[in-house]
C-alpha cells in the first residue's frame, strides 16, 4: 500500500473551481514535484466541505489545518518562505472567476466540526516541510 506523510485535499466543487482551485491543485502538484516531495505528500482534490462560500479550500492532514481563500500566488509565496528556494512563478491577467481578495472565517468549521485552526498557512507548510527528513527515521518507511 503507498502511504505518504500528508495528505492534501483541494476543494474542487462547483464555488471553489469558481475561485480557481482547479489552478490552485495544478500548481500544488507540479510544485510538489518539482521540489521532489511527491512520496511524501499526496495532493487530491475533494467535493465540498460545506465552505465554499470562502474558498477555495484546502484539508491538510494529519495537520489538521483548513486553509479557505487560498490563492495561487499566497501558496507559492509559502513554499517560498519555508523552502527558501525562489519557485518558478510566471504571473498573467486576471481570468474569469479568479479571487480579487480573500479572507478566513473558520468559526463554521468549529460549529460544524468542533474543528480550530492552529497554524498560519505559512506555519502548516513549514511544518509539513520539515517532517520530511526525520519521517523515515520515526516511521521506519
Amino acid at each position: 500500500m503507498y502511504w505518504t506523510q500528508k495528505h492534501v485535499l483541494v476543494c474542487t466543487a462547483s464555488h471553489c473551481a469558481q475561485k480557481g482551485s482547479n489552478e490552485l491543485i495544478g500548481r500544488l502538484r507540479l510544485e510538489v514535484v518539482r521540489k521532489k516531495l511527491d512520496v511524501e505528500i499526496l495532493i487530491n482534490n475533494c467535493g465540498t466541505i460545506d465552505l465554499c462560500d470562502i474558498g477555495p479550500n484546502v484539508v491538510i492532514y494529519p495537520d489538521n489545518v483548513i486553509l479557505s481563500g487560498v490563492t495561487v500566488k499566497e501558496l507559492a509565496a509559502s513554499f517560498e518562505a519555508i523552502s527558501g528556494d525562489a519557485l518558478k512563478v510566471q504571473e498573467g491577467p486576471s481570468r474569469p472567476g479568479d479571487v480579487a481578495g480573500v479572507y478566513t472565517v473558520s468559526s463554521k468549521a468549529k460549529d460544524v466540526l468542533g474543528w480550530e485552526a492552529k497554524l498560519t498557512e505559512q506555519e502548516a507548510v513549514r511544518d509539513a516541510i520539515a517532517w520530511l527528513p526525520v519521517r523515515k527515521e520515526m516511521l521506519g518507511y
